[in-house]
């Protein structure tokens, strides 16, 4: 299965939620082999299925995967958001910020997974993010690839298509305890709850029921040049995404 039948796997024609899907990981499969990411079972989470719910997986980036597998058998679509590349090939990383392999190899079990789910084209979706898309590091020294990325509002449906297909809710699944979800994240879902969809949040690691979530005004929320200003710091790919090399200094 080439990377172009395996983007159709997790995003098929006809699917509603098929066009928010990212490919930029997908186009890199060509790089991929096995990583030795051993293979269990797949994790549960307390989240019984319901057709009137989206859920937003903020979690590091193949335990998003896994458990965006793990309700594709309760009914949900998978929707993969990774807008990042991986870097060069070489050591463990790759010398990248953030190491995509694991992610890009539970992708790909994707294949074996997704068809065995049989999900219908309009079933409600689950949106993988990476929660150390922006992880906090010193800066990146000159010649790491630099793969941090963020999400906007436009990389998500709005509140008003949601409804159109019958999501009247939203859970956020993170971890941490954390209470609210990420700057760049708020800006979506508050949008959404200013839109009449019902958000909650649920904590992995917590064996209790999504609790009702209220998402605090970040800065600049709704700002005319927010996507820009945000994105500064951030550098991106020339095929799509972020993820460039960070330039050594001139020696002049």
């Amino acid at each position: 299965m080439d990377a172009f039948e395996l983007f159709e796997v997790w995003a098929p024609r006809g699917a509603v939620w098929s066009r928010w899907a990212k490919p930029v990981l997908f186009a890199e499969m060509g790089t991929v082999t096995d990583f030795g990411v051993e293979e269990g079972p797949l994790p549960a989470l307390n989240l019984p299925a319901d057709p009137g719910r989206a859920v937003v997986l903020d979690l590091p980036g193949a335990d998003s995967v896994q458990l965006g597998l793990s309700l594709a058998r309760d009914g949900c679509r998978p929707v993969p958001l990774f807008n990042s590349t991986p870097g060069p090939a070489g050591p463990p990383g790759g010398g990248a910020v953030i190491d995509l392999r694991p992610v890009m190899e539970w992708l790909m079990r994707g294949q074996r997974y997704l068809p065995q789910a049989a999900l219908a084209d309009d079933s409600p979706p689950a949106f993988l993010l990476d929660s150390r898309r922006q992880q906090v590091e010193p800066r990146p020294a000159p010649g790491r690839f630099d793969n941090r990325w963020l999400v906007i509002p436009q990389d998500f449906p709005s509140a008003g298509l949601l409804k159109s297909r019958g999501i009247e809710r939203a859970v956020l699944v993170q971890e941490g305890g954390r209470a609210q979800p990420s700057e760049d994240l708020a800006h979506v879902l508050l949008r959404w709850q200013e839109g009449g969809i019902g958000l909650s949040l649920l904590d992995r690691q917590s064996a209790g029921e999504p609790q009702a979530l209220q998402v605090e005004r970040p800065s600049r929320f709704k700002a005319l040049w927010y996507c820009a200003l945000a994105s500064i710091g951030f550098r991106r790919n020339s095929a799509g995404g972020f993820g460039a090399v960070v330039p050594r200094p001139s020696s002049g």
